[in-house]
């Protein structure tokens, strides 16, 4: 099992098709269907293109697993200006303790680097929200997302502010990095639909029909609920 970062993957043969069937395993439901709230990463020409780009400007770092020959297994870091994103973790069929090792690589170029870093999780299932708690990372909120394709997307968000996990108050749904996000008018009927589809469910679920969070966040994601109905 090897982990590269940019630098290697463009050396693989097939790199952009490999990530973008990454991709496409990993957020296809049972019924065939991609579900994903950012398609264009299911397309290999994208990666060859614009996240090839994005490298080479340093908008944008990634680590891959390779196992066997085959890329197994994505995590990158997305410069959004204020801060970086800590996204587009993908996964299909990796070794035991892979997904791990490469979450924890890309922890050390941002503890090596000091960088403001966020993590925003979907509903869909609460592994990343599972990774983001084992590397350290503070739960900072949920958020609401605009319905995509009639679906809707929701955030968990980490962070590695140095600050006390996010404490639920009327009005605000989140604060990565101390940044408050307010709750809106547009919020409150997807909020009223999250609370009773709460769910603790760590197995992946396309497309989403529960709000699913870590077992130690029920409570908390409920009192935010109850806050700003």
């Amino acid at each position: 099992m090897l982990i590269l970062t940019q630098e290697g993957i463009v050396g693989i043969d097939g790199w952009s098709d490999q990530l973008a069937h990454l991709v496409r395993a990993a957020w296809t439901g049972t019924d065939g269907v991609f579900y994903f709230p950012y398609k264009p990463l299911g397309d290999a020409t994208f990666w060859s293109a614009n996240v090839a780009s994005d490298w080479a400007n340093g908008r944008m770092r990634s680590w891959v697993v390779v196992h066997d020959g085959r890329i197994v297994a994505h995590a990158a870091l997305v410069d959004r200006g204020t801060h970086w994103e800590l996204g587009r973790l993908v996964s299909d069929r990796p070794p035991r303790g892979a997904v791990v090792a490469l979450c924890e690589a890309r922890m050390r170029f941002v503890r090596d680097n000091a960088l403001r870093v966020v993590a925003e999780c979907t509903q869909a299932h609460n592994r990343t929200q599972h990774l983001s708690a084992r590397m350290g990372l503070r739960f900072a909120g949920i958020g609401v997302l605009e319905r995509i394709d009639g679906i809707s997307w929701d955030i968990v968000y980490f962070d590695n502010h140095e600050a006390p996990p996010f404490a639920p108050r009327p009005g605000i749904l989140a604060d990565p990095l101390g940044r408050e996000l307010r709750c809106e008018p547009r919020h409150v009927e997807r909020l009223r639909e999250i609370a009773p589809i709460l769910s603790t469910n760590r197995r992946v679920e396309l497309p989403p029909r529960h709000f699913n969070v870590l077992p130690e966040l029920v409570e908390p994601v409920r009192r935010i609920l109850a806050l700003n109905p």
